[in-house]
């Protein structure tokens, strides 16, 4: 087996060949080895005992830089080539070894629905064309993730663009490539395909020299919406593209357009420029336009005279004049190649007349008539203003804005005001930098990321702003972000503190605007993109920890929660510098103290949520976790303005809009709250997450059917189905109902004996139902799984002080009264920490009073109500407050909270 390169052979274009110093072969696999001698070694079975476990054995031998990385089962070797929409890696197949190129889809732009339907249209157009001379694909398919892929021939000499210079100045192997590249067209051609980015980048060139036509990413197989090709980067390549292709839809182009986008390629392997050259992609485009190409001798005067007629028919201004084939180009190369007559050098009349016409306009017109010379100049006229309007139309569309309602954050509804003045500012801005297009969308900035990207679909956007606004200690903060199309993918975001809480003062801080039209005018923004990405997503280990931990804390148990933490200190361990892996180790510490009050694991949330800010101030995740830590801290204000951050930067997110409503709640406004239920209700993925909250809410404002309303709606899902089912035992518990509250309890005895809701619930009817024996049960049982827990919960019942409550009624005074005076000291220490929270105030109150300490529970009783206690009723039923009975004091604290209640529960209803 003995290969050699031809004389004209397009191997010689690589460069001198390396040949075996053992058979004189010049067939090299990628790490050097000699291909002839390979496979001779694997096939004589008198030299080794397998050729086949030999073969196995050398290919085993090519390593890849991480051995452990896998795309899809196939390993990955190295990396070839990235773009702004895949990424290219050097593979080797699982089972047989081949050595394959792999092309997925860029991990940050999975999300974007245009860019997956365009990578998967280029894998789907290229499988079904099955030619010599273009790139096979092996293998379409899908990651574990969901990444889409597709495997294709590796081709280890690279493209023509890397070949470019070894093959400028040899006509003859040019014309041999170029022959079977014009022959692979013309057959995805009668497929019915039009490649539409024809230069030397997407022609790849195997070991062998042989050509491959690659990357059919912007191949018409049928009608193309605009809203796939908009940007600047996806009509094709400046000064390879015919003038039509820039003047006109994807549907009226015709084969003529890759015949030109060929002689582009033609002309510069001859020339080593291309025929328009110019300053930005306008000015090549206007060129080829309104001038003819230039000759090749002019450029190259050594160049053969047929070369020169086989690039100018190609390169004809208007279609019909070029060759009507990829085919016809082949034959003519062919022709010159085999030294017979070309086909373009004997032209038509018709043709040869109006090149005369346009070489020697002013004799034509002197000839003709002067109104045909009129005609003429103003056709061309027309149509180089029609390119020129072309042409702004796509850098508009590519730098185009769809300003989406700001959410005013105060009011919790949209802000019409500064959403105009935000849209002029940018406006009147952008006019003075250069061409743009805004425009103003009526779906609300807060909406789900499928209504904004409908949005920007209608409006014909390319990115979105949004933001919020609100007042801060008598100034106007505005926050901003800029939005990929698909409402995804966070470009750019700011937070600016004016000095006037007017719309006008948005005028005053311009900055912003131009670091926007900078990214607008990129026609790729992975840049901006991985910039933002955070280093645990790089991270294969950190990555499935992180995505295995959010998996088990949705259940949301305590079992769960820690089988979550465990793996969230995996995921920090494997990347100690991603600011995600610390913030999901907070949120999920933090969850925990719900269920037991144990003050390390919201130390470790503290600590957590902290370090993740310092790794990035601007994360969403670390704002949200820091923002459970000082709600569990009872913290609420801070939680509250924590939660505002998490919205300016990221906007208002199913997650973070019912945190808002619970923080408002337990600060004294359900009715604010029921504001931010709203607008959770639409943003929810999953029904039943908000339902029980609202209830909650309603509940506080003694609306009792409103609330079983929306306690009934979360029963009717599976995941709302138990807060649900509390809740309604919380209304009955109210009103007194007792017997109603046991039978939802008994229908779900199953989760009694857990430290959950439903435990809690249970010992709560008992102990106001005044069956102390059957409530010091259930508290005991509670008690022991966590001994200070039960304060957070509906009525603020902490279980130590239940425990002394019920021992005092039952008789046993000294055990009572130490359980009670134990609680105190760890309630006055609460207090002491945390003088805003109004649960503190409440159960310092409620263990005053069951010590029989009148004065200061009625003192810290009042504290409650100022700092926001709403919860009249429960203080109506608990019997830690049957000591203050005779009290008109109590009487007359509860008959102003009933009337505070009604007012706000008359707001609320009004809205």
């Amino acid at each position: 087996m003995r290969l050699e390169p031809q004389n004209d052979s397009t191997f010689t274009i690589l460069g001198e060949p390396e040949v075996c110093g053992k058979c004189h072969s010049v067939s090299r696999l990628t790490n050097g080895l000699c291909l002839n001698c390979l496979l001779r070694g694997a096939l004589e079975e008198d030299k080794t005992p397998s050729g086949k476990e030999a073969f196995k054995e050398v290919l085993a031998g090519v390593k890849s830089g991480d051995g452990d990385w896998r795309i899809a089962d196939h390993e990955i070797l190295d990396e070839i080539a990235r773009g702004g929409m895949g990424v290219v890696y050097q593979a080797r197949e699982p089972h047989s070894g081949r050595v394959v190129a792999l092309k997925c889809v860029l991990a940050y732009q999975d999300d974007s629905d245009h860019v997956v339907a365009r990578f998967r249209r280029e894998a789907e157009t290229a499988a079904r064309l099955e030619h010599p001379n273009i790139v096979p694909i092996y293998q379409v398919g899908e990651t574990a993730d969901g990444f889409p892929y597709y495997t294709m021939k590796y081709a280890p000499a690279g493209s023509l663009l890397k070949a470019r210079g070894p093959v400028l100045q040899q006509p003859r192997q040019s014309a041999v490539l170029m022959v079977k590249v014009a022959r692979a067209v013309h057959y995805a051609h009668e497929k019915g395909v039009l490649h539409r980015d024809l230069k030397p980048g997407n022609i790849l060139l195997d070991g062998h020299g042989e050509p491959l036509v690659s990357d059919f990413g912007l191949a018409r197989c049928e009608a193309v919406s605009g809203y796939l090709t908009r940007s600047l980067s996806s009509f094709g390549t400046p000064g390879y593209i015919a003038p039509e292709q820039a003047d006109g839809p994807a549907a009226n182009l015709t084969p003529a357009a890759d015949v030109y986008s060929l002689g582009a390629i033609l002309f510069e392997l001859f020339a080593g420029r291309l025929p328009f050259v110019g300053d930005n992609a306008f000015a090549v485009m206007k060129q080829s336009a309104e001038q003819p190409a230039p000759k090749l001798r002019s450029l190259t005067p050594k160049a053969d005279r047929d070369l020169e007629i086989i690039c100018a028919r190609c390169l004809e201004r208007e279609p019909p004049d070029r060759y009507q084939s990829a085919a016809e180009l082949a034959d003519d190369l062919q022709n010159w190649l085999d030294d017979l007559p070309i086909i373009a050098s004997a032209p038509g009349l018709s043709l040869r007349a109006r090149r005369w016409i346009r070489r020697n306009r002013k004799l034509a017109a002197s000839l003709a008539a002067l109104a045909l010379l009129g005609a003429g100049s103003l056709f061309w006229q027309i149509r180089a203003q029609k390119i020129q309007s072309t042409m702004r139309e796509r850098i508009l569309a590519a730098r185009s804005v769809v300003v989406l309602p700001l959410f005013d954050l105060d009011a919790v509804s949209g802000d019409p005001v500064a959403t105009g003045e935000v849209a002029n500012l940018i406006r009147q801005q952008f006019e003075k930098l250069g061409f743009a297009s805004i425009a103003t969308g009526t779906v609300p900035g807060w909406s789900k990321v499928e209504d904004i990207r409908r949005a920007a679909q209608e409006a014909k956007g390319r990115t979105v702003l949004t933001g919020t606004v609100r007042n801060v200690q008598g100034k106007r903060r505005l926050s901003l972000r800029l939005l990929d199309p698909a409402g995804a993918q966070i470009l750019f975001t700011t937070v600016l503190d004016l000095d006037e809480a007017t719309p006008q003062s948005f005028r005053k801080s311009k900055d912003w605007v131009s670091d926007i039209h900078k990214i607008l005018g990129a026609d790729d923004w992975s840049e901006v993109l991985n910039s933002r990405t955070d280093p645990g997503l790089r991270n294969e280990e950190a990555s499935e920890a992180m995505k295995s931990g959010r998996g088990w804390m949705l259940s949301y148990t305590l079992t769960d929660l820690d089988q979550a933490i465990t793996l969230f200190q995996r995921a920090v361990n494997a990347a100690p510098d991603s600011s995600l892996a610390h913030s999901y180790l907070a949120f999920a510490a933090t969850s925990r103290t719900h269920f037991v009050a144990d003050p390390k694991y919201l130390e470790l949330g503290k600590s957590e949520a902290l370090k993740a800010l310092s790794l990035n101030p601007n994360s969403v995740d670390a704002h949200r976790a820091l923002a459970g830590v000082y709600y569990q801290e009872g913290k609420f204000y801070d939680a509250l303005e924590e939660q505002m951050r998490t919205i300016e930067i990221g906007g208002v997110e199913e997650r973070v809009a019912p945190f808002v409503g619970m923080t408002l709640d337990v600060l004294g406004s359900p009715d604010r709250a029921l504001q931010w239920y709203e607008v959770a209700s639409k943003l929810q993925a999953t029904p039943g997450a908000v339902e029980p909250l609202t209830g909650d809410s309603w509940a506080n404002l003694a609306d009792d059917e409103q609330a079983l309303r929306a306690y009934d709606r979360a029963l009717e899902t599976p995941f709302g189905s138990s807060q649900g089912a509390v809740g309604k035992c919380h209304i009955h518990l109210l009103r007194g109902e007792f017997e109603a509250a046991r039978e939802i309890c008994r229908t779900r005895a199953r989760n009694l004996n857990e430290l959950g809701e439903m435990a809690q619930v249970a010992a709560q009817i008992e102990l106001f139902a005044r069956n102390y024996a059957a409530a010091e049960e259930l508290y005991a049982k509670l008690a022991k799984g966590d001994p200070y827990g039960g304060g957070s919960f509906y009525g603020a019942i902490t279980y130590q002080s239940a425990l002394g409550r019920i021992k005092q009624a039952l008789g046993s005074y000294d055990a009572a009264t130490t359980l009670l005076q134990q609680s105190l000291e760890r309630e006055l220490a609460a207090f002491n920490r945390q003088p805003g929270n109004s649960q503190t105030a409440y159960r310092l109150a409620a263990t005053e009073a069951s010590l029989n300490l009148p004065e200061a529970a009625l003192q810290h009783l009042h504290q409650a109500v100022v700092l926001g206690w709403l919860d009249y009723r429960s203080l109506l039923k608990d019997p830690r407050f049957d000591s203050l009975r005779s009290n008109p004091e109590l009487d007359t604290l509860i008959d102003g909270l009933s009337a505070k209640v009604a007012e706000m529960r008359t707001k609320a209803k009004a809205r």
